[in-house]
């Protein structure tokens, strides 16, 4: 593999892809134990980075009012990991770079049971499109929204803004309708209980999780990342 500096973009999008390749297979260890430990790793090594970029994109900003991260944002490689931390400049979020989608945010890992193994997807450009204004979901609230033909659920715990796909596994009945004392949405269906910041369920019963989809904040503006082609969000484990 060529150094980061002179990676390609070609070079670039086969890691991308081979990391969402080792992801999926890393949710599917029999070892629970072992799954949260590389989770907790995962999650220092992720706030470390998370820090470092975030200083460094507010340290250009006071050096030239953003000209220079603007430039970066729009690298295909640069522009990603803002995407990943979210640290888009403004203006708001314009389409991302190859691959963006690809990645699962390190805090959704290990935090819903096993799944199936999905079949392989190629990467695609992520779009990001308006579901809500941050007003319309103050703290402790949820609202149900429609974007690009996908059913969200967007709710407000503590100030931290979360969205699942608005359906209770097995039910007809959206989310939306049920009870929610954050973090945990009721499904008015069957009362089956799930955390919205990670899909967990929160009943301790067996089952699947819900749909944590991928969103990020602009302006007062909630965006739900979604692909160029894509009738549906890209699940997250």
């Amino acid at each position: 593999m060529a150094e980061s500096s002179q990676m390609s973009e070609e070079e670039f999008r086969a890691i991308a892809k081979n990391l969402d390749e080792m992801v999926r297979n890393f949710e599917n260890l029999p070892f629970p134990e072992i799954r949260e430990q590389v989770f907790e790793l995962l999650q220092v090594v992720d706030a470390l980075h998370r820090a470092g970029l975030t200083r460094l994109v507010h340290l250009l900003d006071e050096h030239d009012g953003g000209s220079l991260v603007r430039q970066a944002s729009l690298d295909s490689i640069a522009g990603t990991l803002l995407v990943l931390y979210d640290l888009i400049p403004e203006p708001a979020p314009p389409t991302a770079a190859p691959g963006t989608l690809s990645f699962i945010p390190l805090e959704r890992i290990g935090r819903t049971p096993a799944r199936s193994p999905l079949p392989p997807r190629s990467v695609r450009t992520p779009l990001f499109t308006e579901i809500a204004r941050l007003e319309e979901v103050p703290p402790g609230t949820m609202k149900g929204v429609e974007a690009d033909g996908v059913q969200v659920l967007v709710a407000n715990v503590a100030g931290e803004i979360c969205a699942v796909r608005n359906l209770c596994p097995g039910s007809v009945a959206p989310l939306s309708l049920g009870a929610f004392t954050p973090p945990v949405v009721v499904c008015p269906w069957h009362n089956e209980a799930f955390d919205v910041r990670t899909g967990k369920r929160a009943d301790g019963l067996p089952g699947p999780g819900l749909d944590v989809l991928p969103i990020t904040l602009q302006d007062g503006l909630i965006w739900l990342a979604v692909s160029a082609g894509l009738q549906r969000a890209v699940p997250q484990p």
